[in-house]
């Protein structure tokens, strides 16, 4: 045996540790849980409860210090909304008139047939487009609908597990919702970069007659069979097509749909890339859209996110080679 072999032996844990397997097919138990301690001496579990004592300590210290960064992250939020509520007012044109207007010759330069609008239309939506996890989901509907946008907030739950965003519309023509809302039970929200949702709630929205910009009306011819058979009926059904309001229907978590145990693995699958791209969108306005608007809106955050994937990507070359 060699050096290097011998080292590799020694590295292997002692019997204990591994536990003894070989039986385990014909001692298991559907009432019974085997306790995951059982097959180690008393002397080692003594040390194992230890070492949970102290796990269980840093618990308890992880508990305040999510208390505590709670309640920094309302500390802040709550400097900053005034800003916000700035920023939508001016959006909204509540303070053309205290802004600095163009001078003489800047408006003669201007196209000066055009009519004069009132703040700065289309914010909302130019930003979400340029936001690439957003922006793929918008239609040119949608564009037209998102003109009434007036303001998107998000509000963190107070113990900081979860969070629900809002989009305030003006009266329009495409449904009667003054705000719809997207909310977000994540337990680990501020510990975890890997989110472990527990819930999801969205809105229905009451599309206005012929308004609806998430279905479509599909007429089908149907023939009758038997007694009715050579009877020709016109059936109307509702079809789903492609817009970004379908994100305010909150998908369903697999673990929580009762045929779960009927579904295949890749029915299983489906519906966890469908839960993830849906939250995807949702930490897009959380951390990009509603703090950085004004940058997502000219394309400068669009740019430095660019240059930030292409340095990263620079960078991983550089330590390849």
């Amino acid at each position: 045996m060699t050096n290097g072999s011998r080292e590799q032996h020694d590295r292997v844990p002692p019997d204990y540790a591994l536990g003894d397997d070989t039986d385990d097919e014909d001692h298991e138990s559907d009432d019974d849980e085997v306790d995951p301690l059982s097959h180690l001496p008393t002397y080692v579990v003594r040390r194992v409860e230890k070492l949970q004592e102290l796990d269980a300590d840093r618990e308890s210290i992880m508990e305040e210090y999510l208390k505590e960064r709670a309640a920094l992250e309302r500390k802040y939020s709550t400097l900053i909304k005034p800003l916000y509520e700035k920023r939508a007012e001016v959006i909204r044109g509540e303070h053309d008139e205290s802004i600095a207007h163009a001078t003489p010759a800047e408006i003669q330069n201007s196209q000066t047939d055009e009519e004069n609008v009132t703040g700065i239309p289309q914010f909302w939506a130019c930003a979400m487009t340029h936001m690439e996890t957003i922006g793929e989901l918008i239609t040119e509907e949608d564009v037209d609908c998102l003109e009434h946008l007036q303001d998107i907030q998000c509000e963190d739950d107070e113990d900081g597990k979860g969070f629900t965003l809002r989009f305030f519309f003006a009266e329009n023509e495409y449904f009667t919702n003054t705000v719809l809302t997207k909310s977000y039970q994540v337990p680990n929200l501020l510990v975890s970069d890997e989110p472990m949702i527990k819930n999801v709630e969205g809105t229905k929205i009451d599309w206005k007659p012929d308004k609806c910009l998430t279905h479509k009306k599909i007429t089908k011819k149907q023939r009758g069979k038997g007694r009715h058979a050579g009877q020709v009926r016109t059936i109307v059904q509702q079809e789903e097509k492609e817009s970004f309001f379908n994100w305010f229907s909150a998908p369903e978590l697999p673990s929580l749909n009762p045929d779960v145990d009927e579904m295949d693995e890749e029915e299983i699958e489906r519906l966890e890339e469908l839960f993830e791209s849906d939250y995807d969108v949702a930490q897009a306005f959380r951390s990009n859209v509603i703090p950085k608007a004004v940058g997502w809106f000219t394309g400068k955050a669009m740019q430095e996110d660019m240059e930030g994937v292409m340095g990263n990507g620079l960078n991983a070359t550089d330590e390849e080679n």
